[in-house]
């Protein structure tokens, strides 16, 4: 499954735009016209990104960053703003969003910023599946993690962790290799917050697997063993 982004926005006509760009470029694109729905959409869905339609004097963006704040999810979920013409650019700051983009713009930019925030769909579903032990198998390409044929949920930042941990089993990756990695390149994330998604790694891990796979290495990192 390829990533989803949660386009806000009460223009469908832009919306249905926006989303072919997108699903051309290989993601999946979803409507949400209720602001207010936003952020507990994207959580229960996994999406990798908002994306914000920002019209002048709308609180609309504000609104939602304050949510992925209170959730927590911040280094989660990516936050794009697209700034309208007029809109107040002072308050797309003060909204801490990951990225901004004024319209019009050309869709290249977003696409290009996109590829390199939570990744291009089109490189990874050219990439085979990964075995790994067993019983266990990684498709980059649909996004989901296979134990005995049965999906395991992970989170988009816990599937990149995983995948990063798969493709070099046995290599012990730091915490800033991993922040690298797994979270859009201009969050600051705290070593503690990859502890916090490892462990909700492990144990997604350990109840599918029934045995714990991941190697916490002291003061240096985790790694994935092959047994």
């Amino acid at each position: 499954m390829t990533e989803l982004l949660v386009i806000v926005s009460r223009d469908a006509d832009y919306y249905l735009m926006l989303s072919y760009i997108l699903k051309e470029a290989g993601y999946r694109a979803m409507l949400v016209d209720v602001p207010s729905e936003a952020v507990a959409i994207a959580e229960e869905s996994e999406a990798a990104a908002i994306i914000v339609d920002c019209q002048p004097g709308s609180q609309i963006l504000a609104n939602i960053a304050s949510g992925l704040k209170e959730r927590e999810l911040t280094s989660d979920i990516t936050l794009i703003a697209l700034v309208a013409e007029k809109a107040a650019y002072l308050d797309i700051l003060k909204a801490n969003v990951d990225e901004s983009f004024t319209r019009p713009m050309p869709p290249e930019r977003l696409l290009t910023y996109l590829h390199g925030a939570i990744g291009n769909p089109l490189d990874e579903l050219a990439k085979r599946p990964v075995p790994m032990f067993d019983e266990m198998r990684l498709d980059a390409g649909a996004r989901r993690v296979l134990v005995r044929g049965a999906p395991v949920n992970l989170s988009p930042i816990e599937f990149r962790l995983l995948s990063a941990l798969m493709n070099d089993a046995g290599r012990v990756f730091s915490r800033a290799e991993l922040i690298d990695i797994a979270w859009p390149k201009r969050a600051f994330v705290e070593p503690r917050t990859v502890d916090v998604h490892i462990g909700r790694l492990r144990r997604a891990l350990k109840r599918a697997l029934g045995r714990d796979v991941i190697r916490t290495v002291p003061k240096v990192g985790y790694a994935i063993d092959v047994v």
